[in-house]
């Protein structure tokens, strides 16, 4: 009796070809067979030839733009949008599976150069703090982090792509719970006072904030703690549109796709909430939101990670499961400490969550020692979920003893829906004392504490990072106050 054999068809002849043998007898496709192909959609990788009709409308960046390789090289674009070659897992989990062939000996390495996708992005301030350009991650300064409200040429940038070219603002149109709505016409509804307007002023943090300081390199984008600023926000509450257009979608989980193919999911009873205070925002401090920020309209999903608050919204709807690749994939999933690169690949995702509320943090903005031997110390601190921050401490010894600062802006929020930071001051005397380091740790309304220790929390991707901060003391004749960290 012969061996069973696996049966599948070749993706453009209908070519019966068998498991075993599968490997040794792919496929060798001309460049023009590749591009003429008219049922499947297939793209070059290192001349290997890859079949991704199944994954493009799964595809994280949007169809739009991974079809902009249809039946060419992948890397002209890829070195654009470097989450793709600087993360293994995309290479080897997505698309190693949906290879079927290779590309002739005659037309390798023949690919063409692309456009550049960023040449219409803003221009940012000099204050930022540049960790990669395109696409563009910027972290607030020292400097900028000075102010309770961040000012908008401060705030953090975090993007994954180039910036969309909005429309004008008003004509920017979302498809809302399958009706059509403009920003306008949003706008409108407000000022009748057939929808309340509200301003949330709420704290926006980056997953991967402080990830550059685990010790262990971790995979992404190498944060200093900057990648969090606190903004206001003005718009109108989700629940509010919903109820306004009488939405009868079911669902637990909340949609929202972004102009540049970003798709998130959060919980409905979130959006649902009162307190909730979910908006569909058009402005941040006072003015329209800059393009890096979401113009004309972004979603505000206050004291969850920054990633939630998803940017140039083009549709939102509900579903039964998480519709999100950003959130059933690798990229916002904490895992155990133990998994690292080379285990990652044996892990079912499934097992895990994404993030969504943060946990408590807090920062030294600032420590100098003055002549008088004072020790003044400034930051914030904030948690997630909006809870409040209850208490914070500072040591001088390594966390042998602490002490007790001052809370300041932002302490008298409402202490299960404090959205934004709050800022403290201390001064500890330190003249018969030879101090180098401060840290700092908080206590939030639940009880939630920092650990001491960032490889108590480290994973693989290098989320989370709310392990003590430490920061080394100045002199008040050296102080330099643009040096960042």
């Amino acid at each position: 009796m012969g061996m069973m054999l696996t049966m599948r068809n070749d993706p453009l002849n209908d070519v019966a070809m068998s498991e075993p043998e599968e490997a040794s007898k792919m496929r060798e496709f001309s460049l023009e067979e590749v591009k003429s192909s008219k049922r499947k959609i297939l793209v070059i990788y290192k001349n290997d030839v890859f079949d991704i009709t199944s994954f493009v409308n799964a595809h994280p960046g949007g169809k739009d733009k991974i079809m902009l390789a249809k039946g060419s090289f992948v890397e002209p674009y890829w070195s654009y949008y470097p989450q793709h070659t600087n993360n293994k897992y995309v290479v080897d989990s997505v698309l190693k599976p949906m290879k079927i062939g290779t590309l002739k000996e005659s037309d390798r390495d023949s690919a063409p150069p692309a456009p550049n996708p960023y040449v219409s992005d803003p221009v940012r301030s000099h204050s930022l703090r540049i960790i990669t350009p395109t696409p563009c991650n910027a972290e607030t300064t020292s400097e900028g982090l000075e102010n309770w409200l961040t000012d908008s040429d401060d705030f953090y940038v975090r993007n994954h792509g180039p910036v969309p070219l909005a429309s004008e603002k008003d004509s920017w149109s979302i498809n809302l719970f399958s009706s059509p709505l403009k920003v306008s016409e949003i706008k409108s509804l407000a000022k009748s006072g057939k929808l309340s307007e509200i301003s949330v002023t709420a704290t926006m943090q980056c997953g991967g904030n402080r990830r550059g300081y685990y010790r262990k390199k971790a995979n992404g984008t190498q944060w200093g703690h900057g990648a969090i600023s606190n903004a206001r926000w003005k718009g109108v509450r989700v629940r509010d549109l919903m109820e306004h257009l009488d939405v009868k979608e079911e669902g637990k989980w909340l949609n929202a796709l972004s102009e540049d193919g970003t798709l998130v999911s959060i919980p409905r009873h979130k959006v649902e909430d009162v307190n909730g205070d979910v908006i569909l925002a058009y402005e941040m401090n006072g003015e329209d939101i800059p393009r890096d920020h979401g113009y004309p309209v972004r979603l505000v999903v206050p004291g969850y990670v920054g990633v939630r608050n998803v940017k140039w919204v083009k549709k939102v709807w509900f579903g039964e499961e998480v519709s999100s690749m950003w959130q059933t994939g690798l990229a916002y999933k904490i895992l155990p400490t133990d998994v690292d690169s080379k285990k990652v690949e044996k892990v079912d995702l499934s097992k895990y969550k994404g993030m969504m509320e943060m946990p408590v943090t807090s920062v030294i903005r600032k420590a100098v020692v003055g002549k008088d031997g004072v020790l003044r110390c400034e930051g914030f601190a904030w948690s997630g979920g909006g809870r409040g921050i209850h208490r914070v401490d500072i040591s001088v010894d390594g966390g042998s003893s602490w002490h007790c600062v001052d809370l300041k802006e932002g302490k008298d929020q409402p202490p299960h829906k404090a959205w934004a930071w709050t800022f403290w001051e201390a001064e500890v005397d330190v003249k018969d004392v030879n101090v180098e380091e401060v840290v700092v740790k908080a206590v939030d309304v639940a009880g939630n504490s920092q650990p001491s220790e960032g490889k108590d929390i480290w994973n693989v991707r290098g989320l989370g990072n709310n392990s003590w901060h430490y920061k080394r003391i100045d002199r008040e004749d050296d102080w330099d106050n643009s040096r960042f960290g």
